[in-house]
């Protein structure tokens, strides 16, 4: 897997080791096709991992690897560096000169090549949208948009941004380089198959051909690629057929393969839900939770990167009281601890939900020398939400705040690589409302007590924790996160 080129950003390479690309061709048979006349391409090369696994196979077989085998075998890669490095390790290692016209220095994404193969194998690049330099950004919103991963280019700004360019890479390669019939073997990303994110791609569509996702093995436990942090998984794609569930879906457990199948949450386009042997894929109609159009599920407030300066272990007295609030830790759920341990600054209005005009910070002296202190760095954040409010002169912004934030009662959990799903009631702290703390935790607003008691009993469904387990997202980082319990709740 290579994701660095002309464009984007130095965001690493991750190669696949050789005996992981090895078990991949082997586990689904690529190398007896390619031997059995099967033609086979990496589209996104690399230094070649997967094709020296074919030859050390050959070797551990005693097969020549004759011209004719090296004729359908190709290798697209957009750095020719990587296809010299290839090279030169086919020549050292097993005395392969291997030919140059199967060697296409192309980014396969903009300038796909007018070939076809049986067999595509290989590791696409994985980072998210928001991680490319803003160059291959512009270049690359309508390839996002044409293969039907975003509706516009508007969402490819906004919370499409987490897609992964994995899959414009797969939609790509699958719809354009491919027989009919033909088959994909990749390691990817899991969030393809558990990511709200990339319901585009879970239409099944590849440049305009269907194709279905037929067997996937998630791996837990085994570090194919040591320095990464992304849950991921191999599949196997087959295409010009319509993609039918449930899907194999095999999982690692002490060494073993262990069989499950994959079905999506409602909508063919929805995550999947991973079922073991004896679950049943009927959703549990007893779900039932009551809410207003203003009590949508809500992430907690967002600093974009600024959490020295909006967040303090103890209550600055420096600072105007009215503008500080708890913001939830650990503790709650560790030891019910309801006691702050950190504090978070909002300079909001608290009725309208909106930052403060500066006239107005202008009347608290020691807020406007604060604010004016960190101005640098809150003007130099990242991102294009946050920098659409500072390019409006509210540098002092930031994200996940609204009326909803100032609700008086919050019924909150834990929504980031958790494993147990415990929601609790916070009203107030000495009149300031407790605040939900970024991606870590969420929350639905509540306007009164006896809503908010409601709501958190009704969320102790065990039917809901069951769910959040089948929707793979168990110790990640989208655990419980909003849209995941919005879509359980609307079931």
């Amino acid at each position: 897997m290579s994701v660095n080129n002309s464009h984007s950003v130095e965001i690493g390479q991750i190669f696949t080791p050789i005996k992981w690309a090895e078990w991949l061709i082997e586990r689904w048979g690529i190398f007896d096709a390619w031997i059995e006349g099967a033609s086979i391409c990496d589209p996104t090369a690399g230094q070649g991992a997967f094709a020296l696994a074919l030859f050390r196979l050959a070797r551990s077989r005693g097969i020549r690897i004759a011209p004719e085998l090296l004729s359908r075998l190709t290798l697209i890669e957009v750095r020719a560096s990587h296809l010299q490095a290839f090279q030169r390790k086919a020549r050292q290692k097993f005395e392969i000169d291997f030919p140059p016209s199967q060697l296409l220095a192309l980014d396969v994404i903009t300038n796909p090549p007018n070939t076809n193969h049986d067999i595509l194998f290989g590791n696409p690049p994985w980072a998210n949208f928001t991680d490319l330099s803003d160059s291959y950004k512009e270049i690359l919103k309508l390839h996002f948009v044409s293969e039907g991963l975003v509706p516009d280019k508007k969402q490819v700004l906004l919370g499409s941004s987490r897609t992964d360019i994995a899959a414009l890479v797969l939609k790509v390669v699958l719809g354009k380089l491919l027989h009919e019939n033909g088959i994909g073997c990749f390691f990817v990303p899991l969030s393809l198959f558990s990511g709200d994110a990339h319901r585009g791609f879970r239409d099944y569509i590849a440049s305009g051909r269907r194709f279905a996702v037929d067997e996937v093995l998630e791996f837990t436990a085994t570090k194919v690629f040591e320095s990464i942090g992304t849950s991921y998984c191999c599949a196997r794609f087959r295409m010009d057929v319509p993609h039918k569930f449930p899907v194999k879906y095999f999982r690692e457990r002490s060494g073993n393969w262990i069989e499950h199948r994959a079905v999506p949450l409602k909508a063919s386009d929805d995550q999947w839900r991973v079922l073991q042997r004896g679950d049943t894929a009927d959703l549990d109609s007893s779900i039932k939770v009551e809410l207003s159009p203003d009590q949508k599920p809500r992430q907690g407030v967002n600093t974009c990167g600024a959490n020295a300066i909006f967040m303090f272990e103890d209550k600055p007295k420096y600072l105007p009281g009215e503008f500080l609030f708890p913001l939830a830790t650990k503790e709650i759920w560790k030891n019910g601890d309801m006691v702050p341990h950190k504090w978070i600054l909002l300079p909001y209005n608290r009725n309208t939900g909106r930052p403060l005009s500066w006239d107005c910070i202008e009347q608290y002296a020691d807020l406007k020398q604060y604010l004016t202190e960190g101005r640098g760095k809150l003007a130099g954040r990242r991102g294009t939400l946050i920098q659409s409010a500072i390019a409006k002169g509210v540098w002092w912004s930031l994200l996940g705040v609204g009326p909803y934030s100032f609700a008086p009662y919050k019924v909150i959990w834990e929504a980031y690589g958790k494993r147990d799903f415990h929601p609790f009631i916070l009203s107030s702290e000495k009149g300031q409302v407790w605040q939900a703390n970024q991606a870590m935790q969420a929350f639905i607003p509540c306007w009164n007590e006896a809503d908010a008691e409601r709501i958190c009993s009704a969320l102790q469904h065990p039917g809901i924790p069951a769910l959040l387990r089948q929707l793979n997202g168990e110790g990640k980082c989208n655990w419980a996160q909003p849209g995941k319990i919005r879509k359980i709740l609307s079931l």
